[in-house]
């Protein structure tokens, strides 16, 4: 195991040489602080606007990122990753100094060969295991922090020794600094965001969902799994005692369950699913998609973005802080209406109220497919208009047949609706729905301009889901989010993400052609 600490790092190396910050954002700010206080030369390279603004009143000198670049010796590449190979070639790659040192905080760009490294540099890594408030804050304090540090083209003989004085600048050798490769660095930060972190969620918002089923008063809940944060604090202590040790902290009877009931969740499949992720990362298989989202002008991350915030448990936390923050705020000596409001009424009160209203949205009804919903399913604030409200016919459940010939419509309309026609030009990509009620199952593929759907059996799909009828037709009538259907384990998702969430790109139309199918099956079911 080999970890850089002070002692092998020379600050002298950097005397003399002028390092320019390129981009001046939350790591870009951080470090050079850092580096100016560890008393080197540092300007900064930014466009004109509201960072450049904030480094001017920091003290330091701002220059275009070419020019910058240009005067520097040393030159701190910390702008996104998105960005950075266009950025590269137009303003750094043609103004960097022979034999100065480019620096990356992410091996993303480099890994990936996103872009062309000029030979005439050294090339190195520097990245920063903390947020960048916390390499500030940590430098002050004189803690420092972990980072990795790198190294992809050492034409000088000397690229190690100078990207360690940079890591001691700024504050990382005081807590160690681990040697990886571009790629090492690239592949474990994408592992994190894209299969520890989802897998993580996934088991938190699994939990809400069945403690919620279960009757648990939701502020109880969010309280006791996170909001708290006593599991913020966990993973602290796990961080500096080990996962081992750290348990010494917890009680006997926490000790025994969590160790005796560990067993129950080492399952196989997850393992393969991680393993799954990591081979997309390794093999380009995400950057090559990333590329092309980015080209689309990222059409499925706003998506993404508008559908979480849109879930109920969105909503739910917003209400669970404001009350947990005007119940802190109020004191005796504050007698405001708010406060006197708490003071009549108890202040959990408030917060419950708050919360039920959340609740009503977060608990979708559901309904046997022999049984018509009842007003009192739909919360009060969701309640249809007199001029909006549907006919008691068209929200009745369907029978297998009626479900059978509103699918059939729908597909019959869906393969030649203009909208799902132009979506499906230059695509190719089929999703297969299985029931789990109902001995039925569709397909609605879309290949070149064309749109095909099927009723019938198992046909050949990028895209597989497992779902009770119910469900469906809550979807495809706009009252559940798919999303949302997804986190609850309402669906069971097997296939390709990447064009399930291009299909949710067209999920308005999807609603309205098969609401259109409905209204037509149930209005002639009434008419015969």
């Amino acid at each position: 195991m080999r970890i850089y600490l002070d002692s092998d790092a020379d600050l002298g190396l950097l005397q003399g040489r002028r390092i320019a910050v390129i981009g001046y954002g939350n790591q870009g700010r951080a470090q050079a602080l850092n580096l100016r206080d560890s008393g080197l030369d540092v300007v900064v390279g930014n466009r004109d606007d509201i960072y450049a603004k904030h480094a001017r009143a920091d003290g330091f000198h701002v220059s275009p990122i070419n020019v910058a670049t240009a005067q520097a010796q040393v030159v701190l590449l910390l702008i996104p990753d998105e960005v950075t190979p266009v950025v590269f070639e137009a303003r750094i790659a043609t103004q960097l100094l022979p034999q100065s040192l480019l620096v990356f905080a992410s091996g993303y760009s480099v890994a990936f060969e996103q872009l062309t490294l000029p030979s005439q540099v050294d090339v190195g890594l520097l990245a920063p295991r903390m947020i960048g408030a916390g390499v500030r804050d940590l430098y002050v304090t004189g803690e420092g922090f972990p980072a990795f540090v790198g190294v992809a083209q050492d034409i000088s003989g000397q690229t190690l020794p100078l990207v360690l004085a940079l890591a001691k600048g700024i504050g990382a050798t005081r807590r160690g600094v681990v040697p990886v490769t571009f790629a090492q660095e690239a592949e474990l930060d994408l592992f994190t965001e894209q299969c520890f972190g989802p897998a993580f969620g996934a088991v938190l918002t699994t939990s809400i969902n069945l403690l919620l089923n279960a009757g648990y008063p939701p502020e109880a809940v969010l309280l006791e799994l996170y909001m708290s944060g006593e599991f913020a604090y966990t993973l602290r202590k796990i961080a500096e005692l080990g996962l081992v040790e750290q348990a010494a902290l917890h009680s006997r009877t926490s000790q025994y369950g969590s160790m005796s009931r560990g067993l129950r969740f080492q399952i196989p499949e997850l393992r393969e699913r991680l393993r799954a992720g990591l081979e997309e990362i390794r093999n380009g298989t995400f950057a090559r998609e990333w590329a092309a989202e980015q080209a689309e002008g990222a059409p499925t991350l706003a998506m993404l973005r508008a559908q979480a915030q849109e879930m109920p448990l969105y909503q739910l936390e917003q209400e669970l802080r404001e009350a947990l923050g005007s119940i802190a705020a109020a004191s005796p000596s504050t007698q405001s209406q708010s406060s006197s409001e708490l003071s009549r009424r108890g202040p959990w009160s408030m917060l419950r109220a708050g919360i039920a209203r959340c609740l009503q949205r977060l608990r979708r009804p559901r309904h046997p497919r022999s049984t018509p919903p009842t007003p009192r399913d739909r919360p009060p604030s969701e309640a249809p208009t007199p001029s909006e409200a549907p006919t008691p016919s068209l929200t009745s459940p369907l029978s297998d047949g009626q479900l059978r010939r509103t699918l059939q419509t729908f597909l019959e309309n869906a393969s030649c609706d203009p909208m799902l026609q132009a979506f499906a030009a230059g695509r190719h990509v089929t999703t297969y729905y299985r029931f789990t009620d109902v001995d039925l199952a569709f397909s609605l593929g879309f290949h070149d301009g064309h749109v095909v759907g099927s009723l019938g059996n198992e046909t050949e799909a990028q895209v597989q889901l497992t779902l009770a009828s119910i469900t469906l037709d809550s979807m495809l009538t706009g009252t559940l989010s798919p999303v949302r259907a997804a986190l609850s384990g309402e669906i069971v998702f097997d296939g390709d993400p990447r064009l399930a969430m291009t299909v949710q790109r067209i999920q308005k139309d999807l609603v309205r052609l098969y609401s259109q199918a409905r209204r037509q099956v149930l209005q002639g079911s009434d008419n015969a």
